[in-house]
C-alpha cells in the first residue's frame, strides 16, 4: 500500500514537471494533408504537424501508418503501371512483327512484278509497270513509317518503364530511410524516458 501511494506521488511529480517544464513552440498553422498529395508532400505535412519537446520531434503512430500505408498504395499503383506498360509493350511488339511480316511481303510482291515485262493486273485493273511499281512503293513507304512510329513507341515505353522502376526504388529508399529515423527517435525517447525515471526513483 505504501509502494502504490509513493508511486503515485511519483507519476503526478513527473506529470507536474513535464507540464511546466515543457516550452511551447510557435509554429506556422500547418499547410497540406496526409490524404492528397505527393509523398514528398506529406512527409513534409506530418514533419510539420509533429511536436517538438527537447529537441526531438513526436511523431504519432497513426499518421506514420497513413504515411505507410502511402507509400504502399503509391508503389502498388505504379506496380500496375508497370504491369499495363508490359502488357502494352508485347502488344506494340506483335505489331511490329505484324508490320515487319507485311513489309518482307510487300517487298517479296514487288520482286515478282519487277520480273514481269509486259502489263500488270492489280485489283482487277491493268496498270503500266511505272504506275505499279509507284503504288507498291507508296504501299512499302507507308509500311516502313508505319514500322519505325512502333520502333520508337516501342523504345519509349521501356524508358518510362526504367523510369518508373527507379522512381518506386528510390520512393522505397526514402521511406525505409524515415522508418528508421522514426525507429531511432522511439528508441531514444524510451531510453530518456528510462533515464529519467531512473534518476527519479533513485
Amino acid at each position: 500500500m505504501k509502494n502504490i501511494a509513493l508511486l503515485t506521488v511519483l507519476v503526478a511529480l513527473i506529470s507536474v514537471g513535464d507540464v511546466f517544464g515543457q516550452t511551447p513552440t510557435r509554429r506556422e498553422p500547418p499547410k497540406g494533408s496526409l490524404t492528397s498529395g505527393t509523398i514528398d508532400s506529406q512527409f513534409i505535412y506530418l514533419y510539420a504537424i509533429s511536436k517538438t519537446q527537447d529537441g526531438i520531434e513526436h511523431v504519432r503512430q497513426a499518421n506514420l501508418e497513413r504515411i505507410r500505408q502511402n507509400v504502399a498504395d503509391t508503389i502498388k499503383a505504379l506496380s500496375k503501371e508497370i504491369a499495363d506498360l508490359k502488357a502494352k509493350d508485347g502488344d506494340q511488339q506483335a505489331q511490329v512483327d505484324a508490320m515487319a511480316d507485311s513489309l518482307t511481303q510487300v517487298k517479296n510482291e514487288l520482286r515478282d512484278a519487277q520480273q514481269q515485262k509486259d502489263s500488270f493486273s492489280f485489283l482487277g485493273l491493268s496498270l503500266q509497270k511505272d504506275t505499279y511499281s509507284l503504288i507498291m512503293w507508296g504501299i512499302v513507304l507507308l509500311l516502313a513509317i508505319a514500322l519505325i512510329f512502333y520502333v520508337y513507341r516501342y523504345n519509349q515505353s521501356h524508358v518510362v518503364m526504367r523510369d518508373i522502376q527507379k522512381a518506386i526504388e528510390e520512393l522505397q529508399a526514402e521511406f525505409d530511410q524515415h522508418r528508421k529515423k522514426a525507429l531511432e527517435k522511439e528508441q531514444k525517447l524510451k531510453r530518456q524516458l528510462q533515464d529519467e525515471l531512473n534518476k527519479r526513483l533513485g
